[in-house]
């Protein structure tokens, strides 16, 4: 640990730096890099967009919630083209508030509700190329997601469904086991579909799959009796004008 000597020199020369003083050096620490970990490129943006920048594509990230090498490649790619079409809106904006201050596309009404449409108006004929430029962009990014964000979930869909055949293959083992008689042991390697299960795991799906099918025999054997008679009818699931209905519809 640094002794109290050494952190208050670290204070002393910590007050003792400005910072760029140079314009060069101050344009320079406008802009700052990282690389990225997931494309391994390194990524430059100003120190006010890069947090931001950071900060969604980990959300969408964890929302998108990849497992693979492959399924964090496509979210990785969501989350930059949503990036990079926020910004393009948002460049659409800056033109027109450009124009505003324009003289060549401002307008005096005497009205400023009425300026202000008259310059968006002549903005946009001024600048059509670019605006025009900007939604074939757009849409190139738009499907791009949408193209990205079908294989991921065809992706996530075909790894659950291994999963959960995996699992299924170990459940019937186990419990085959406890009808023999027999302590069962989770396999140490990973299976052909690479699903990699403990031994508490398979026995908690095992005992699950054991009581829903108990279940399921007991109901076959006896009429159902009403359990909850107290209930409201306003909450009936079954009845399209139940409170049920009115609250899901809300």
């Amino acid at each position: 640990m640094a002794t109290q000597k050494q952190i208050d020199a670290n204070r002393i020369n910590a007050l003792k730096s400005t910072g760029p003083r140079t314009e060069e050096g101050k344009s320079k620490s406008r802009m700052n890099a990282k690389r990225d970990g997931i494309t391994g490129q390194v990524i430059t943006l100003s120190a006010e967009d890069l947090p931001v920048f950071e900060k969604l594509k980990a959300e969408l990230i964890a929302d998108l919630a990849p497992q693979t090498v492959m399924e964090r490649k496509l979210a990785s790619s969501i989350a930059w083209d949503t990036w990079r079409l926020d910004h393009l809106r948002a460049v659409e904006m800056n033109l027109y508030a450009l124009g505003a201050s324009d003289p060549e596309t401002t307008v005096d009404c005497e009205n400023p509700q009425i300026d202000t449409a008259m310059s968006a108006a002549l903005t946009f004929a001024k600048e059509s190329s670019r605006f025009t430029l900007m939604s074939v962009y757009e849409q190139r990014i738009n499907r791009a997601i949408h193209k990205n964000l079908a294989t991921l979930r065809e992706l996530q869909a075909e790894r659950r469904r291994n999963y959960r055949h995996d699992l299924d293959e170990e459940v019937t083992i186990a419990r085959a086991n406890d009808i023999n008689g027999l302590p069962y042991k989770a396999p140490a390697w990973p299976s052909r579909n690479g699903s990699v299960f403990s031994t508490a795991q398979v026995l908690a799906a095992a005992n699950r799959e054991s009581v829903v099918f108990n279940a399921m025999s007991t109901m076959g054997m006896k009429s159902a009796n009403i359990q909850f008679a107290g209930a409201s009818d306003n909450l009936d699931p079954y009845r399209p004008n139940s409170g049920m209905h009115l609250a899901a519809a809300a």
